[in-house]
């Protein structure tokens, strides 16, 4: 495999407009991680230096009067460029700036380049700032002898390497913008609602979660998928809830659950089936779907699940016991859209220490939930009269607490437990 080798470069010139001439250049070769030729020199620009130039990198019209003209030193350039990837913080100005110096000489310079710039813009979206000196400080890179040719061309190698880093490692360093790192403070490891706020402090994003703090640093990660989140979120307000269930509850009020399609079971000549039906309020559904394309791939599922190729071949209908057994197949299927029974009590973390979160399932169904610090005896007695938020038939609300359910059944360490009215009698 052949190894890829990097020029670093970095120019000082007499500005930065097109007009501009080089009067500084370092060149660092960098070939199987580490560095292997170092090339600085001044460049006599033949014209003077503006004071504030002078002034920003100490060089003088002075010190340049002796230095080589560009044309003495291209080929060395030349030599250096020639197979390799051209890296420098704002290639546009710096290989552009070369560029023009070897068209005016009659040659063209062609060259791949990396720009640590643009390249953080991506990596690293939301910063306000990403001049060198802002980079640096948000690696760690010190940057000795700045706005010099030869120091800011090892901050650009620095800054290069940690660049490489979070684009190709699949673990890279975890990074966090500033601003966030400081609202991540302030959020809580606990069970609640995390509202990501734009500049005009409108939400743009509600995440429900088990914990709060991680799924924000989870969500604020420096990284490309994040980008969106990264660019926009300006404060994050996190509501505890002390039930992650109760918290993908209250989302719901934010991003309501419009099904549009339901598989419902039928009865025809003693046999139950499988048929998809548009939804109503009215239909009571097993499994709901926001597309008939969802549907029809579940409703096929189920077809593959009841099949039986007994009497496929046979003259005359299924018997009794066959449409029996097939029946309790159609039973089987559909119960795992039922909660463990008909009527629960949920008694998980509340949101301070002492209180509970009660949750109560009626019929099949989220009745509702509150909280209290009353001892388990006394919700067992009444649970009802702790609800503070009532749901009639909720679609969104049920198939939520059914899938908590499944995943608190398999959870080793629970915080919270379920149990049959019934057994609380």
């Amino acid at each position: 495999m052949t190894t890829k080798r990097y020029v670093i470069c970095d120019l000082e010139a007499t500005g930065l407009d097109s007009e501009a001439d080089i009067i500084e250049l370092a060149l660092l070769t960098f070939e199987d991680n580490k560095v292997i030729d170092v090339y600085e020199t001044l460049v006599n620009p033949l014209r003077n230096v503006p004071e504030f130039i002078t002034n920003l990198t100490g060089i003088s019209n002075r010190s340049l009067k002796e230095a080589p003209k560009f044309y003495e030193i291209s080929e060395a350039i030349l030599s250096r460029l020639d197979g390799a990837i051209f890296v420098s913080h704002n290639t546009e100005f710096d290989l552009g700036l070369l560029r023009k110096k070897f068209k005016e000489m009659g040659h063209e310079l062609k060259i791949k380049d990396f720009c640590t710039l643009k390249m953080a813009q991506f990596e690293i979206p939301g910063l306000s700032n990403y001049n060198l000196d802002a980079l640096c400080n948000f690696f760690n890179i010190k940057i000795k002898d700045r706005h010099r040719a030869i120091g800011d061309a090892k901050a650009t190698l620095s800054l290069f390497k940690e660049l490489q880093d979070l684009r190709y490692k699949p673990t890279p360093k975890v990074f966090y913008l500033p601003q966030h790192e400081k609202i991540m403070k302030m959020i809580p490891s606990k069970a609640g609602n995390l509202y990501f706020k734009n500049g005009e402090g409108k939400v743009i994003r509600i995440e429900a979660s088990f914990n709060m703090q991680k799924t924000a640093r989870d969500l604020l990660l420096v990284k490309p998928s994040n980008r969106d989140l990264l660019l926009n979120v300006q404060s994050v307000e996190a509501e505890i809830t002390g039930s992650a269930l109760i918290a993908e509850f209250k989302k719901l009020r934010f991003k309501p659950f419009h099904p549009h399609f339901v598989i419902v079971t039928e009865l025809h000549k003693m046999e139950k089936y499988f048929k998809i039906k548009a939804y109503r309020k009215d239909v009571e559904g097993l499994w709901y779907f926001k597309n008939l394309e969802s549907a029809k791939k579940k409703l096929n599922e189920l077809k593959r699940a009841l099949k039986d190729n007994t009497f496929i071949y046979r003259e005359g209908g299924k018997s009794k016991e066959e449409i029996l057994r097939h029946n309790q197949k159609v039973d089987s299927l559909a119960k795992i859209t039922r909660f463990p029974a008909d009527n629960l009590i949920l008694i998980g973390e509340g949101r301070t220490l002492g209180e509970k979160s009660v949750i109560v399932i009626r019929k099949n169904h989220v009745l509702g939930h509150g909280y209290t610090s009353d001892s388990d005896e006394e919700i067992y007695a009444n649970p009802d009269k702790y609800l503070s938020r009532l749901y009639k038939s909720h679609p969104g609300v049920d198939l939520l607490a059914r899938k908590h359910l499944m995943v608190l059944k398999n959870l080793k360490h629970k915080t919270e437990g379920w149990r049959s009215l019934a057994e609380t009698c």
